[in-house]
């Protein structure tokens, strides 16, 4: 379950690192408080979520993961699809402004006539010979509406936007439990060679 107002977290810093390359004691003050002010973010978003181990965590992580990849491939498959619809409606559109010369054409009564014609209107019989290669091309033998061709177009933004924003929404997700899961297994680390150590005092 995700929180609902989830505190944005941000990676813990490796101090030993930043200082191996040579930061100073102003970045390590600064470093320490960092960490402990993402160490409790982190730990307060582990709970929200409802985790209750790193295994948990991790499987989040990957099912956000996938659930991203899946709408991203959704997405990219509507974009597709819209465009091809747009590229149709350019080329519906573009067919329908040379009616007139299309017209125009079947009126001539002479094979010199039709040829004298074509070449005075070449520019819209070029447009018209690629608009029918292409409705030819893509199997399309009876054209489209223009009205329900732009709903539909309409109608696949809509769908694109709403899973856009579905999209967005997972990638925050993912990154939020990736920071949290590099947070917890930066913690963990740390705190290992202290429990070692109280280990070896037990004994």
């Amino acid at each position: 379950k995700a929180p609902q107002t989830a505190p944005n977290v941000q990676r813990l810093v490796d101090i030993e690192q930043k200082m191996a390359e040579g930061k100073g004691r102003g970045y390590e003050r600064w470093a320490k408080i960092h960490n402990l002010k993402q160490a409790a973010k982190t730990l307060s978003v582990y709970q929200q979520y409802g985790f209750t181990s790193p295994e948990q965590l991790e499987a989040a992580v990957d099912t956000a993961y996938q659930k991203m990849r899946q709408t991203s491939g959704e997405l990219k498959a509507l974009e597709t699809k819209l465009q091809g619809k747009k590229k149709l409606q350019r080329q519906v559109l573009a067919y329908a402004q040379t009616k007139a010369a299309r017209d125009g054409l079947r009126a001539q009564k002479s094979e010199k006539a039709r040829a004298a014609y074509r070449q005075a209107h070449e520019s819209d019989f070029i447009i018209a010979d690629a608009a029918a290669r292409y409705f030819k091309a893509h199997g399309i033998t009876k054209l489209p509406a223009r009205k329900a061709l732009q709903a539909e177009i309409e109608q696949l933004i809509s769908e694109k936007d709403g899973l856009y924003n579905t999209y967005h929404e997972q990638k925050q997700r993912f990154k939020e439990l990736q920071t949290v899961k590099r947070n917890i297994d930066q913690i963990l680390r740390r705190d290992e060679p202290h429990r070692r150590k109280e280990q070896s005092h037990e004994r």
